[in-house]
């Protein structure tokens, strides 16, 4: 019996077989992914960073900070706050304006990158946002008022 048992090796063979077309294969679609770079659509990549930047100024308005700086026209803090909120590799200019669309942040630049950077780059995505307006107390009643002045922001972004 012993002899019939060493002559029977077929069924290894084909397990072996099985192995060794798997790491073929494997090895095979693992060097195909390595050259394979999946095309950038302009469209997404506008979305997105509109996205990006819709949200970063939403969020600091969640916080309270984006209508102080803006309505106390901390323009350095504010170029700050968004250098820290806004991704390393985007870059931006905000403008900011009131309601007749005159500039209120004057000759004072908003940006981060160089202004050659949107000349050149592909694909900038532009957000709107507006502020109506802040509360104020009122030293002489105690109490907090509102104003109407409102400021449009708009932020523009790029990949760089």
């Amino acid at each position: 019996m012993s002899m019939r048992n060493l002559k029977n090796t077929r069924g290894q063979m084909r397990v072996i077989e099985t192995i060794l077309a798997a790491f073929i294969i494997v090895a095979a679609l693992s060097f195909v992914g390595i050259f394979a770079v999946s095309p950038t659509s302009p469209g997404f990549e506008v979305t997105d960073l509109e996205k990006m930047g819709y949200s970063a100024l939403h969020d600091l308005d969640q916080q309270g900070l984006l209508a102080s700086l803006v309505f106390n026209e901390k323009w350095g803090d504010l170029r700050t706050v968004l250098k820290i909120t806004i991704p390393v590799d985007v870059y931006f200019n905000l403008t900011i304006c009131n309601l007749s669309g005159s500039k209120l942040n004057g000759d004072t630049q908003i940006i981060y990158g160089d202004s050659a950077t949107f000349s050149n780059a592909k694909n900038i995505a532009s957000v709107s946002y507006s502020l109506l307006g802040v509360s104020k107390l009122n030293p002489s009643t105690g109490n907090y008022e509102a104003s109407y002045d409102p400021r449009i922001l708009v932020l523009q972004i790029t990949r760089g």
